[in-house]
């Protein structure tokens, strides 16, 4: 028992999870077709969109219900700048637009959209955290405030029809390509998401082991006594608000060429509820539970409007809400629990036994 402990405690349950997922996602397309191969790489990109938001909601506890803007403006970016390619594009066209906006001539080169896709996203959550934080406005308030702004922002691309497309979203967006080759193949574009993936899974591991880190979980766990020794609570929420404003860019910024589009769908409150429930089912709070909860509803999402196409919502509605009440930390969250568990009491035991073989000898001195 004491070698499972000290086994348990060199490879924790959390690392052998994330290595058994990298492999099965590297060799992934060598055993399936190259459509499931184009899904898969949707959902790695779902999976750093859950990462930046449990960096938020897991590890500092500020649940947002519009994190989809950030992830929209990323995918938008991207988007539009495939679409401006060959001049003027059709849905310009029809609203009676001949030239080119100024402001879409920086998106001409596609290098220079996707760094805006991340920049973007990284000034407007900062402003937004530098807003509200240094209001002092906390919990269920910023929860209101971020669901009002994924409705406001849903409207906004909707509106501005003549040069978003409005609520038709963007088509036909283009794999990336490499100096002037041709774009990249379904799956040459899948690698490239998984390596983003793992470089960004590798970075929130650090950014959560570091002080910062270590800061924002005790935001999360006492934010009055952290403040009462003199830390500034309100610049560590701006500034992890901010890192993840720019990870769930990248996440856009990688999913538009993916699935090549990019809708009003993808950006709004619906979106939002939906990286929510991948965590929330997953476990927060420890960015492993992020993938998994991303890839295990992002596929029960896909076999079941497959097989049951009029009421596969209802079944995972249902799914959904038997896993967050028998299980509320979630799957991994549950797992950790359990690992610990048996961690203590085989300490415990040893405890015990180390207890009586002391009282065995004591009493026989006394002898």
């Amino acid at each position: 028992m004491e070698k499972t402990r000290k086994i348990s405690r060199k490879f924790p349950v959390t690392r052998c999870t994330d290595i058994a997922i990298l492999i099965f996602l590297a060799v992934f397309p060598f055993f399936a077709r190259e459509f499931r191969v184009e899904m898969m790489g949707s959902y790695i990109c779902y999976a750093i969109f859950a990462l930046s938001l449990d960096l938020l909601w897991g590890y500092t506890g500020l649940l947002s219900l519009g994190h989809a803007v950030l992830f929209g403006m990323g995918g938008y970016m991207i988007g539009l700048s495939y679409q401006i390619q060959n001049g003027v594009p059709a849905f310009m066209q029809r609203e009676g637009i001949t030239e080119l906006p100024w402001f879409y001539a920086p998106l001409k080169d596609p290098i220079v959209a996707a760094i805006i896709g991340i920049v973007l996203p990284a000034a407007f959550a900062f402003l937004i955290g530098k807003f509200v934080f240094s209001s002092k406005i906390k919990g269920v308030f910023f929860t209101i405030i971020t669901l009002a702004l994924a409705q406001i922002f849903k409207d906004f691309i909707i509106n501005l029809q003549k040069y978003t497309n409005g609520f038709n979203g963007l088509q036909s967006i283009q794999r990336f390509a490499l100096h002037k080759n041709p774009p990249l193949t379904k799956v040459q574009y899948y690698y490239v998401i998984l390596a983003v993936g793992t470089a960004v899974f590798l970075f929130c591991m650090w950014l959560t082991n570091s002080r910062i880190g270590k800061v924002c979980t005790s935001v999360r766990e006492n934010e009055s006594r952290l403040g009462f020794l003199g830390y500034n609570t309100s610049a560590y929420k701006i500034l992890i608000f901010t890192v993840s404003g720019a990870l769930a860019g990248l996440a856009g910024v990688m999913y538009a060429p993916c699935t090549s589009t990019i809708t009003t769908e993808d950006i709004g409150v619906a979106a939002s509820t939906m990286a929510v429930i991948r965590v929330a089912v997953g476990g927060r709070g420890n960015l492993t539970g992020a993938v998994v909860g991303t890839l295990l509803v992002s596929w029960a999402q896909s076999l079941l409007s497959e097989y049951f196409s009029g009421y596969w919502q209802l079944i995972i509605g249902v799914l959904l809400l038997a896993v967050i009440y028998f299980i509320p930390d979630g799957i991994m969250g549950r797992i950790i629990k359990l690992t610990r568990r048996g961690a203590d009491d085989a300490k415990s035991g040893k405890e015990l036994k180390n207890r009586k073989v002391t009282g065995n000898v004591y009493s026989l001195q006394r002898r």
